[in-house]
Parts: structure tokens; sequence; C-alpha cells
């Protein structure tokens, strides 16, 4: 499951999965159906954990399930990483899974370290970039994902 969403969702800026879900999202999350698990593993970002409290579900944080660092730019729009640095950096970030210009995780090494840790039959409530890196076929496609947040992803990692 992909935690709600935050305000700094909505207005997209880098991280914003480390605030607390607005009222929409508190909303949104209270209507999923959830699927039957035993537990529930979730990441340690305050919208997940409020998403798995919002839900009522068994649930244990495991750090294993980290978001994305990125660094410098957390907290900032896309458009203010273009000011502050330049387009340039942005461009290639979304473009070569290997570069960090933030500062922070290369996606195809967060992508690796998410995989590591999950497996077929895992039940998760995560932020959107760890459900990415979930549901892409490898880190070249990470961007390619659309990933909604409030949403209930199956995914095959066979």
């Amino acid at each position: 499951m992909v935690a709600g969403r935050t305000a700094p969702n909505r207005t997209v800026r880098f991280g914003g999965e480390h605030d607390d879900l607005d009222v929409r999202g508190q909303r949104d999350v209270a209507r999923l159906a959830v699927p039957a698990a035993p537990t529930y593993r979730v990441g340690p970002e305050t919208s997940a954990v409020q998403t798995a409290e919002i839900l009522g579900v068994r649930a244990e944080v495991d750090p294993a399930l980290t978001t994305l660092d990125v660094g410098r730019w957390r907290g900032l729009a896309p458009e203010e990483v273009e000011a502050e640095a330049d387009a340039v950096e942005l461009w290639q970030w979304f473009t070569d899974p290997d570069t960090a210009p933030h500062g922070g995780e290369t996606v195809r090494d967060f992508v690796a370290r998410i995989r590591s840790v999950v497996r077929d039959g895992d039940a998760l409530i995560v932020a959107s970039p760890v459900a990415q890196a979930v549901a892409c076929a490898s880190a070249a496609t990470y961007f390619a994902v659309d990933v909604r947040p409030s949403s209930v992803l199956s995914v095959n990692l066979s």
C-alpha cells in the first residue's frame, strides 16, 4: 500500500513523504480497502506510519524501507532545484540512474537497496518513492512508474 498524501506531495516537493498526511490524505486512506495480512512492514516516514495508524493494521516500522535520500533537494520543488543548481542537474538525475547531483542516493542504489529487503508476499505500507522502487522493472524505468498516494499495489517480484 502507498502512504497517503501530504501537503508537500500536493505541491510536488522532494521529501514530502516525511510530513504529516493532509486532510485529503487522511480521508483517502480511510477509504482504502485493507488487504488481509497478519502484519505489515511500514516505512519509517511520517506519512507511512500515519497511514498504518488510520487503517488500524498491525504494523512493524522497518527502517530498511526508508525512502530515497534526495540530499540537499529535500523540501524543494523541481523548479526551485532548477533555480538553485541548474536544469542540467535535474535533467541528469531524471535520466541517469547512476547520478546523484543532490548529494544523496542514486536511483540505482535506492532501487537495489529496496529490492534487497522486499520479497513476494510482503505486506507493506510505504512512501510513494519506495512503492516505485518495488514496482519498477529496473532503475532505468523507475521514473516511468506512476504511483498514486493512498493506493494499493500488487507486485510480483519474480
